[in-house]
């Protein structure tokens, strides 16, 4: 509970508009379905909320939490569980109020923006410029602060957040505030790291601290050329969509006889360099998108089920261009690598689906729908590493999901719903898999928490190692196996929060998990990669 002079200063600090423990509307920050490792609808109730207007008032807010011995935790525009509250005795940090794009530099190709600038606000005022911001896969409702500075993401424009950052401004776990790079210096923002060591990894790391270290008031983010038009006028809904494909931009789907062939063609799509959108188009996600019931529909239909499976190895790729010259290079370079990988190039640009399926994709307006075939999703597996690495994922998540579909676990997707996207050329891949389940559905309630297991186990024997490590539960197995990364990040909380203020179980937190049986298979992988190394070693010395 939090205690009436408590209260009474964060009322002082930011106006009683802008402070609140009314119960209805704690409840409504403790509601956070998305992605709870608990799998329950609700995450603790904060003792109260404050929403701050500057990095000012974020700086009082986080004093005040240290004076009164209470935790805050941040977000921006809320994805997920990640961003409530952890335990009891937590101030709920709403940043929706600094919600500004502070600039734009067009000639530098860089933004600054608020932790609550959406994606699709900031990028719909860099396309008036000819230019484009990343945003990660979860679409444009998310904050392209919060997953360069807080979180993580990978989007399918061939880019992740973290490499994007050129400069932040953060408030510390005691209220002071911290400027990287160029900022600190005074020399505005363009860089994020030095002069002198950079910090980058102390801040974020790998998945970021999600809150627990901090608050992360501005960042810098680097843009990238859009030839599209400044404003795009689509009209209507997804489905009854009605709009003139840009000039320049083009949208293919490019099919392949089996996963071989669709990964060496995206690698050479990506090392070609003309995608400027690009991911796997997964037989459980396209269609589930466009017929959220289509699984019923299908039920017992072996012959239809049959020829969606052989559409698994799909590639839907947007092209965009300049000129005419580069837009003909770009599609007879996409016409030869899916012709030398045996694959089939459908050039949707001119169907009516086409104009369409092209905005929602670069637009980031289709992830939202994902909740439509069950009511909520999970994801699973997920590496970040070489590209070969997450194709063998797919196949892995594949086999993992179909025992709990035939068990009734979860919906019926076929089994292939992957979120495949690659970047940097292609030198590093993603996937995901997903899952949907209805929250309604007990079997799927029950069922969902062993899957959760399923995969998890899958990532530690396979690889020792996890996309994020965000879990409390999953970084006691997973930190002993990487270098203790987790015994130096509780070093740092204890540097940059002696007071304990920040919440940050999502960051440093272990808890013990049901493991019966596990230790035996992730110590056999590890003694089987270190006897591999061994002979590796042993034949090169011969």
């Amino acid at each position: 509970m939090i205690s009436e002079k408590a209260y009474r200063e964060l009322a002082e600090a930011l106006g009683e508009e802008n402070v609140s423990r009314e119960p209805a509307v704690l409840d409504g920050y403790a509601f956070q379905p998305t992605f709870n490792d608990e799998l329950s609808l609700w995450v603790p109730r904060p003792e109260a909320v404050a929403l701050p207007g500057s990095t000012q008032e974020v700086q009082e807010v986080v004093r005040i939490c240290n004076r009164h011995g209470l935790r805050f935790k941040a977000f921006s525009t809320g994805w997920g569980a990640w961003a409530g509250p952890s335990w009891e005795g937590v101030v709920q940090v709403d940043l929706r109020r600094m919600d500004r794009i502070l600039d734009i530099d067009e000639r530098n190709m860089i933004v600054v923006v608020e932790p609550y600038a959406c994606g699709g606000q900031v990028r719909a005022e860099a396309m008036k410029r000819g230019l484009n911001v990343h945003m990660i896969s979860a679409g444009a409702g998310v904050s392209p602060l919060a997953s360069a500075c807080a979180a993580f993401g990978p989007g399918t424009d061939g880019t992740y957040s973290p490499r994007n950052l050129v400069g932040v401004e953060w408030v510390l776990p005691d209220g002071e505030v911290l400027r990287l790079g160029s900022l600190g210096s005074g020399c505005g923002w363009f860089c994020a790291d030095g002069p002198g060591p950079s910090l980058r990894g102390i801040m974020r790391g790998k998945a970021g601290a999600l809150s627990g270290n901090g608050i992360f008031t501005a960042c810098a983010l680097k843009l990238f050329p859009w030839p599209g038009p400044p404003q795009p006028r689509p009209e209507g809904l997804f489905y009854d969509l009605r709009m003139q494909m840009p000039e320049g931009i083009r949208i293919y789907y490019l099919l392949f006889p089996d996963y071989r062939s669709f990964g060496e063609a995206f690698y050479a799509l990506a090392r070609e360099e003309v995608d400027y959108n690009m991911q796997k188009a997964a037989v459980g996600v396209v269609p589930m998108i466009l017929f959220p019931h289509l699984n019923r529909l299908l039920k017992g239909r072996l012959g239809i089920r049959n020829a969606l499976q052989a559409l698994r190895h799909g590639i839907m790729l947007v092209t965009a261009a300049h000129s005419g010259a580069e837009e003909e290079f770009k599609a007879r370079t996409v016409r030869a690598v899916t012709g030398e990988y045996g694959g089939i190039a459908l050039d949707l640009t001119d169907t009516p689906l086409g104009p369409s399926f092209a905005w929602c994709i670069v637009s980031g307006a289709v992830p939202g729908m994902a909740f439509r075939p069950g009511g909520q999703m999970q994801s699973g597996l997920g590496p970040n590493d070489a590209w070969d690495t997450a194709i063998a994922w797919d196949r892995a998540g594949e086999g993992i999901k179909r025992k709990w579909i035939a068990r009734g676990g979860c919906v019926d997707d076929g089994g292939d719903a992957c979120v495949d996207m690659a970047w940097e050329g292609g030198a590093i891949g993603h996937s995901e898999e997903l899952w949907y389940y209805d929250p309604r559905n007990e079997r799927h309630q029950e069922a969902v928490r062993g899957l959760v297991a399923d995969f998890f186990v899958r990532a530690l024997q396979d690889c020792c190692d996890q996309p994020w490590n965000i879990f409390p539960q999953q970084r006691k197995i997973v930190s002993p196996l990487q270098g203790d990364f987790n015994r130096w990040q509780k070093e740092l909380c204890r540097l940059l929060d002696p007071g304990g203020a920040a919440d940050n179980l999502l960051y440093v937190g272990e808890a013990d998990l049901d493991t019966e049986g596990w230790e035996e298979g992730i110590a056999g992988r590890l003694r089987r990669l270190a006897e591999e190394r061994d002979w590796h070693r042993e034949g090169e010395g011969r």
